[in-house]
């Protein structure tokens, strides 16, 4: 099988999930990549209002428990972000946008526009985006991916049958793109990051927030991994995204094994859904045990993640 990232002819099945989807490992490049891929029917219907229960998220209603925790989060990735930003300072001028691929309901950039960003979003959920516009505005946040985002800023006849008109992304550039847990669900990731790279300003970053295959957590569970799921179609390790930011004229600038902000609602939500042999009975247990105060405080762990941020190749 050949290798999407790299085009090695020696990728190899690695195992098959549960679900009868098989993980597929390049030995030269480091990628790993599911095969078959869901198709776009099963994509719209997973991503709807149900995908974000394991958010404690239901019709308009936010989970503010999940809504803080994420944001302590974001905070950490903004303040990696700005130790690399050059040009303008945020709230100094307007060219400081920043853009969320796959912004969800807009924990990231709520904090981001808080520090004086001026925030943009893109979001394949109808539901999640709606949930945004409310937020930012209807001109601030595009439903759908950054491909058609691409199409939409190329001037051609609105009854094109791939011309999305959205004017208030028309022209944009961005000092700083985000992809906090994106990256593994697009289906050419090369794609996708060539065509965020053309839409970074001159000294702007891309942050991305992916699973990393390079972690101990990956190694010790094996096949029972947490972020092992039928909607992440790449799993990337440090190598593999150095050839991932190489070929699409970007250079990795930093690295680091991600701290997120979690707490023991929002595990138990999560792996109530997501259901794990061992994990799932253990913090259901704790949930149960100890009291609400302590089940909603926030704790910074690293569930075998990488942060990286990636600047346009000199």
């Amino acid at each position: 099988m050949n290798c999407t990232l790299c085009g090695s002819a020696l990728a190899v099945i690695k195992f098959t999930l549960k679900d009868d989807h098989q993980v597929v490992h390049c030995p030269v490049c480091g990628v790993e990549f599911l095969s078959p891929q869901l198709d776009d029917i099963a994509l719209d219907k997973l991503y709807a209002e149900s995908y974000y229960a394991a958010w404690g998220i239901k019709g308009d209603a936010e989970n503010e428990t999940t809504r803080q925790m994420k944001k302590a989060t974001f905070q950490l990735r903004l303040n990696t972000i700005r130790r690399f930003l050059a040009g303008p300072a945020p709230g100094a001028s307007s060219e400081a946008k920043i853009l969320d691929v796959g912004c969800a309901t807009g924990y990231f950039l709520e904090v981001a526009q808080k520090e004086g960003f001026d925030p943009y979003g893109i979001e394949f959920s109808e539901y999640s985006a709606g949930i945004a516009k409310k937020k930012f505005g209807e001109g601030k946040i595009f439903k759908g991916t950054l491909e058609q985002l691409s199409l939409a800023r190329q001037p051609g006849p609105a009854d094109r049958p791939d011309f999305v008109d959205h004017p208030g992304f028309a022209k944009l550039s961005f000092q700083v793109i985000a992809m906090s847990d994106l990256i593994e669900h697009v289906r050419v990731p090369a794609e996708t990051l060539t065509r965020a790279a053309a839409l970074l300003t001159d000294g702007g970053v891309i942050m991305i927030m992916t699973p990393d295959t390079g972690t101990l957590s990956n190694k010790v569970m094996g096949r029972r991994w947490t972020h092992y799921k039928p909607e992440h179609f790449f799993y990337f390790n440090r190598r593999s995204m150095n050839w991932l930011a190489e070929k699409c004229g970007l250079q990795v600038a930093y690295y680091e094994r991600s701290r997120k902000a979690l707490n023991i609602d929002y595990l138990h939500t999560q792996l109530n859904v997501y259901r794990h042999w061992l994990l799932t009975p253990l913090i259901s247990t704790l949930h149960r045990l100890l009291p609400a105060k302590m089940t909603a405080l926030n704790f910074y762990f690293s569930i075998g993640e990488m942060v990286v941020i990636l600047k346009r190749s000199i």
